[in-house]
């Protein structure tokens, strides 16, 4: 690991003591060996890392969410209603739950009317800028 060899440099040029030295290689020997039993953590389908604690949401079968109770290789665990139990789930399957903001909101329901009037024909393609104008008006319509 390189930060355990710079560690190992510096004390090498710094201490004099050799049993201080000698502690100090022992001590990094052992951080390293521990360090390769670690597995990384799971990242999501976004490629965040998955943590116990966080809010998870299927993006097979939304609006899915589970909470992260605790993780493995490619996946992670949570408690499943439908079982009554604790599961696994793949990783690459769920992203971060975020709170929907307003653009997300106004996102889905144009979605939807585009569905109901045209389906495919519908385009809500480029329109971020149509979203953000919008959103901001409906927060100003709480402030009156």
């Amino acid at each position: 690991m390189e930060s355990i060899d710079r560690l190992r440099e510096w004390a090498d040029e710094l201490i004099c003591h050799p049993t201080t030295l000698t502690r100090l290689t022992t001590i990094a020997d052992d951080i390293e060996r521990e360090a390769a039993d670690m597995v990384p953590l799971p990242v999501d389908a976004d490629g965040v890392p998955i943590h116990v604690g966080d809010v998870m949401e299927n993006i097979v079968c939304p609006p899915v969410h589970r909470e992260v109770t605790g993780v493995g290789v490619e996946c992670f665990y949570g408690w499943e209603e439908g079982n009554g139990r604790y599961s696994q789930f793949g990783a690459n399957c769920y992203r971060h739950h975020h709170a929907p903001t307003v653009e997300d909101v106004l996102r889905e329901f144009a979605s939807d009317i585009a569905d109901v009037l045209g389906g495919d024909d519908f385009r809500l393609d480029d329109s971020d800028e149509l979203f953000a104008e919008y959103a901001a008006k409906l927060r100003l319509a709480g402030d009156e």
